[in-house]
């Protein structure tokens, strides 16, 4: 697999990356004909997430059939400062190389600089989830803006936020536990 993302991609693929890597310690790149599906569940199984970028976000984009896996501790990082990559960043090349089990991340950046991450994968099973989907009538469509307007109201040390949803309500809560007397 080879893809490579223009700047003002690098930032919405760093956002997905922040994103995934709240639900589960691991990251799942996974090149399909129909884009990148880069995906993430919890440890308990639990809950599961996928961003799938389409072959359009691409400057360019070549898929095989291979599939890696990365983890959290190892991509995070190449991400961490999202707005200093959206300003210095001019594409990022993404590529998996089969032979000798690497993924590799390359930023070109303003000045001729070069960064390259090169990272372990191993190979697995594609994740998907696997649920019912007569079972789920209710379906959430919302702009990121107004998700993030939303969240903003909780406080960043919340570690659970519960989310329900009926066909006439959408409610977001938390849950505070007050220590007794420790």
């Amino acid at each position: 697999m080879r893809c490579t993302i223009a700047g003002n991609g690098v930032k919405v693929f760093g956002r997905a990356v922040h994103a995934l890597s709240r639900i589960g310690e691991d990251i799942w790149l996974d090149p399909l004909q129909k884009g990148l599906a880069v995906r993430s569940v919890n440890s308990a199984q639990s809950a599961y997430a996928c961003f799938l970028f389409s072959p359009l976000f691409f400057q360019h984009y070549t898929a095989n059939l291979d599939q890696g896996r990365e983890s959290k501790g190892s991509v995070l990082p190449i991400f961490r400062s999202v707005a200093t990559l959206e300003r210095s960043v001019c594409k990022c090349e993404i590529s998996i190389n089969v032979s000798d089990s690497r993924v590799k991340f390359q930023f070109n950046c303003r000045h001729g600089i070069t960064k390259t991450h090169n990272l372990g994968y191993q190979e697995c099973e594609a994740l998907q989830a696997v649920f019912p989907t007569h079972l789920c009538p209710n379906i959430l469509k919302a702009q990121p803006k107004l998700l993030s307007d939303i969240v903003m109201h909780f406080p960043t040390s919340q570690e659970e936020i519960t989310l329900s949803v009926s066909p006439l309500r959408f409610k977001l809560k938390s849950y505070y536990e007050e220590e007794n007397g420790k």
